[in-house]
C-alpha cells in the first residue's frame, strides 16, 4: 500500500534531481513512513512526522535527506504540511554529524590481490580506475569511452554525472598496468562499442561482485583517499593535503572527507589472519 502511494512522488524524484540524490531522499521518505498504512500522503499528521523525524534519524545527513524529501514533497502535494523551518533547524543541531560504527580495517596488499585475479577484465580494470581515481561506483558505471584519455603516461577521467551534480575532470594517480591495458581496453570499446554506451557494468552488478570478493566498492574511493594524502604530505603541510584530497573526492565540506580519512584504518603490510577474519 505504502510504495503504491509513494510511486508517483518517486517518478517526480527521479525526474527533477540526480539519480543518486533521488534514490536518497526516496529512501528517507521510506524509513519515514514505514508502519504506517495511508491512502493519501496528506493523511500524514504533523505530529507523526515531528516525533518520527526525532526518532529516526540518528545523523544530520540522514535528517538532512528527510527534510529535503519532505520539502520536495509539498511541492508535488501543495496540500500537505511538513513541520516549520525552525523546527528542522533545531533538530538538525541536535544531531550528530556521523554515524556511531566501529573503525574498521581496509587490508591493502589482499585487497590489491583480489582485484589483480580477478579474470574479467571489465570487473579487473574498473575497481583498478576506482583505485587511482577515487570515483564512485555509481560514477565507473557512468563511464563512457570519450569519459577517459591518456597522455604521457597519465589517466584523465571526465565525471559527466556526480553525486550532486559535482563532476569534473580528474587526474589519475599513476599506475603503469592500467595506463597499457585500460587503453587498449578503451579502444577496443571504441571500436565495438556496447549496446549501452558504457565501459563497465552497472552499480548493482559491481558492488555484489567486489562484496563476493571480500571488499566494498567504497573503500577502494577510501584506499585512494588515505593513499592520495600520504603521498601528497611528502611534499606540503597537511592542511594543504586536505584541501587537495577534498577537492579530488569533489566534496563540499571537508568534515565529509574526514570521514573517508579517518573512519577507515588502512592496514598497509600483508595481514592474510586479518583479511580472513574481514572475510
Amino acid at each position: 500500500m505504502l510504495y503504491d502511494v509513494l510511486e508517483p512522488f518517486k517518478e517526480y524524484l527521479y525526474a527533477h534531481k540526480e539519480k543518486n540524490t533521488a534514490k536518497t531522499y526516496y529512501a528517507a521518505i521510506v524509513k519515514l513512513f514505514k508502519g504506517i498504512n495511508i491512502n493519501r500522503i496528506e493523511d500524514v499528521s504533523l505530529e507523526y512526522l515531528q516525533r518520527e523525524m526525532v526518532l529516526r534519524f540518528k545523523t544530520r545527513n540522514e535528517f538532512s535527506a528527510a527534510k529535503n524529501a519532505l520539502k520536495m514533497m509539498v511541492e508535488f502535494y501543495p496540500q500537505f504540511h511538513i513541520p516549520s523551518e525552525q523546527f528542522f533547524k533545531t533538530q538538525s543541531m541536535s544531531k550528530r554529524n556521523f554515524s556511531k560504527k566501529p573503525r574498521k580495517v581496509i587490508y591493502l596488499q589482499p585487497t590489491l590481490r583480489s582485484i589483480n585475479q580477478i579474470s574479467n577484465e571489465k570487473l579487473k580494470y574498473a575497481y583498478r580506475l576506482a583505485l587511482v581515481s577515487g570515483l564512485r561506483v555509481s560514477e565507473l558505471a557512468d563511464l563512457e569511452s570519450e569519459d577517459i584519455s591518456f597522455e604521457n603516461g597519465a589517466i584523465t577521467v571526465r565525471v559527466r554525472h556526480g553525486k550532486g551534480g559535482h563532476g569534473g575532470v580528474i587526474r589519475c594517480r599513476e599506475d603503469a598496468y592500467l595506463y597499457e591495458h585500460l587503453q587498449k581496453y578503451v579502444q577496443e570499446a571504441v571500436r565495438e562499442p556496447t549496446q549501452t554506451g558504457k565501459l563497465f557494468y552497472g552499480e548493482a552488478k559491481m558492488r555484489k561482485e567486489a562484496l563476493r570478493l571480500g571488499f566494498e566498492c567504497h573503500d577502494l574511493r577510501r584506499i585512494y583517499a588515505i593513499l592520495t594524502r600520504r603521498e601528497l604530505r611528502k611534499q606540503m603541510p597537511a592542511k594543504e593535503a586536505d584541501r587537495i584530497v577534498q577537492q579530488n573526492l569533489r566534496h563540499v565540506r571537508f568534515s565529509t572527507t574526514k570521514r573517508y580519512l579517518y573512519n577507515r584504518k588502512l592496514k598497509m603490510e600483508d595481514d592474510i589472519n586479518g583479511w580472513q577474519r574481514r572475510k
